[in-house]
């Protein structure tokens, strides 16, 4: 399946917030990454987890801070 560039953009923004088998960060701050609006990156990360590049994904209202994961193969492939 072929992804989007805003989807690439957005996989490689989570890639340098990760490490081993998940990652976070300011969800502004990926938004900033991906030139989209939270709301639209909230879609992109749903995409990715569609894609099954992303096991899943949460928001951390509180804190305002995105958390996700790996399917146990991408971490397998490094």
């Amino acid at each position: 399946m072929k992804r989007r560039p805003a989807v690439q953009l957005a996989a490689l923004a989570l890639a340098s917030h990760t490490s081993g088998d998940a990652g976070s960060t300011d969800l502004d701050a990926l938004a900033r990454l991906c030139g989209h609006s939270p709301q639209q990156t909230a879609q992109l990360l749903d995409r990715l987890v569609a894609s099954q590049a992303l096991t899943a994904w949460r928001h951390n209202r509180e804190t305002d801070e995105v958390f996700w994961w790996l399917p146990p193969s991408a971490e397998a492939g490094r």
